[in-house]
């Protein structure tokens, strides 16, 4: 059987704005339990996409996470571990910190095509939009490992 980004991807896309502080764009990320979303403009456009790792890479410290980095409490121990703080990683804006070569397919894109651009590319999340580049869904590395998994991503959204 042949799967799709539209089979796969989410569609509870959560988006942030250039012009976001950096720590305000982190605390929604630990909110929705998400590495890094997509940066559009006021007129809905893709701009750029962020990530936590983005923000680490930029601000100057080499820091990994564990798989669980989204969740404050672990990210602001393993900073302390470092001597820093959340809030010393995170000042400036979201535009400061974005990449805004931003990867794209659309809903019709087969999987494996998708996981060949990750993987050649070294990122863990495609935007799905339309044809006219309007962003509408997302599919991540764990999207796809929840397909090869043999799990529904909607079938564990809906339960979740």
């Amino acid at each position: 059987m042949q799967f799709y980004a539209k089979d796969i991807m989410s569609s509870q896309l959560i988006t942030i704005k250039p012009e976001m502080m950096c720590e305000d764009a982190v605390e929604l990320f630990i909110a929705n339990r998400i590495s890094g979303a997509p940066v559009v403009d006021v007129e809905k456009n893709l701009i750029g996409v962020m990530s936590i790792h983005d923000i680490l890479l930029n601000s100057g410290n080499n820091i990994m996470f564990s798989s669980n980095y989204f969740e404050e409490a672990k990210i602001d121990r393993i900073l302390a571990e470092e001597g820093l703080h959340l809030d010393s990683i995170t000042e400036g804006f979201v535009s400061d910190y974005m990449k805004r070569d931003v990867f794209t397919a659309l809903p019709d894109t087969e999987v494996e095509e998708l996981a060949t651009i990750m993987f050649k590319n070294r990122i863990h999340r495609v935007i799905i939009t339309t044809p006219d580049k309007d962003p509408i869904g997302i599919v991540t590395t764990f999207d796809l490992l929840k397909l090869i998994a043999g799990h529904s991503l909607k079938k564990e959204v809906e339960t979740v």
